[in-house]
C-alpha cells in the first residue's frame, strides 16, 4: 500500500510540473507565482524533472505487478497529454472532464489491480469517476476571466459569462447524488453507500457561496472548500467500500497531509491576480 501510494505521489507532482510547463501563457495571467518558479528551473530542469519523476514511479511499478504497470501506463499518458499537444485534452471542454476525472478513476483501478483483477464495471469506480468528472468543472471557475483573457477553451469559457458557468457547474455537482441512489436502488450498491448524501447537504453550503461569489477572489477561496468536500466524498466513500483501520489510516494520512500543504501555503495557486488589479482599481 506504501508503494502505490509513493507511485501516486510522484505522477501526481509529475502532472503538475508538466501542467505547470504546457501552461506557461495561461497561468502569466492567472497564476504568475507559477511562472516564476518554471522560470527559476528553466526549460531543461523541468524537463529533466519530468523525466525523473516518471522514472521514479515506473520503477517503483515494477514491484506491484505487470497489471499495476498498465494502468500506470494509461495514467501517465493521461497525465502528459491533459496538457501537452499534440493531444491536449485540456482545451476541449468535455475530453478534459474525462482526463480529468483519471485522476481517481485510475487511481482507483491501480489499487484493486495490487489485490486482483479489474473492472470498469465496478460501480464504485463509476461513482467516484463520475464525481471527479462533474468535480472538474470547479476548477476553472476562478480562472474563467484569465482564460478568457488568454483564449483558453474550458468548460467554464464556453459560457458567456462567468454567472452561466457557475449554474452549469451547480446542476453537474448534484448528479453524482442521482448515480449513487440509481446504483443502490438497481442493487449494485449496497444501502450502506447511501450514507454519501449526508454530504449533499456540505455541497449545498459550498453551492451557496458560489453562486453568491463575485471575483475570481471568492470563487478561488470557494474552490479550496470545494477540494476538501470532495476529498471527503472520497475519502468516505472508500471507507464505506472498505471499512478496515488499514482504510481508516490512508485517510487520516491524507487529510493531514492536505491540512499541511495548505498550511505551508506550497500550492502555487494565488488568489490575487495582477491582471485583476486595474479592473479592482477602476471599479
Amino acid at each position: 500500500m506504501a508503494l502505490g501510494l509513493a507511485v501516486a505521489g510522484l505522477v501526481t507532482a509529475a502532472t503538475n510540473v508538466v501542467n505547470a510547463f504546457a501552461d506557461r501563457k495561461e497561468d502569466a495571467v492567472n497564476q504568475p507565482s507559477r511562472v516564476f518558479w518554471v522560470d527559476q528551473i528553466g526549460r531543461h530542469g523541468t524537463i529533466v524533472s519530468i523525466f525523473i519523476l516518471y522514472a521514479l514511479a515506473f520503477t517503483a511499478s515494477l514491484l506491484l505487478g505487470p497489471l499495476f504497470m498498465i494502468v500506470l501506463a494509461v495514467g501517465i499518458f493521461n497525465s502528459v497529454f491533459y496538457s501537452m499537444r499534440p493531444f491536449r485534452f485540456k482545451s476541449r471542454p468535455t475530453l478534459s472532464l474525462v482526463s480529468f476525472s483519471g485522476a481517481v478513476g485510475l487511481a482507483f483501478l491501480s489499487g484493486v489491480s495490487i489485490v486482483g483483477s479489474i473492472s470498469l464495471l465496478n460501480p464504485v469506480f463509476l461513482l467516484v469517476t463520475y464525481f471527479m468528472l462533474t468535480y472538474g468543472t470547479v476548477k476553472n471557475l476562478p480562472d474563467y476571466f484569465g482564460d478568457k483573457k488568454a483564449g483558453t477553451r474550458t468548460t467554464a469559457t464556453v459560457f458567456r459569462s462567468i454567472i452561466g458557468a457557475v449554474r452549469f457547474s451547480t446542476i453537474l455537482l448534484f448528479t453524482p447524488y442521482l448515480l449513487l441512489v440509481g446504483l443502490v436502488a438497481m442493487g449494485l450498491l449496497a444501502p450502506i453507500y447511501l450514507a454519501d448524501l449526508g454530504m449533499a447537504l456540505i455541497l449545498s453550503l459550498i453551492v451557496a457561496r458560489m453562486l453568491k461569489s463575485k471575483s475570481s477572489q471568492e470563487l478561488e477561496k470557494t474552490h479550496t472548500i470545494g477540494f476538501f468536500y470532495a476529498i471527503s466524498f472520497l475519502l468516505f466513500t472508500l471507507v464505506l467500500a472498505s471499512p478496515t483501520l488499514a482504510s481508516i489510516v490512508v485517510i487520516l494520512s491524507a487529510y493531514l497531509w492536505t491540512l499541511l500543504v495548505s498550511r505551508v501555503s506550497m500550492d502555487s495557486r494565488v488568489e490575487k491576480r495582477d491582471w485583476e488589479k486595474p479592473r479592482r482599481k477602476s471599479a
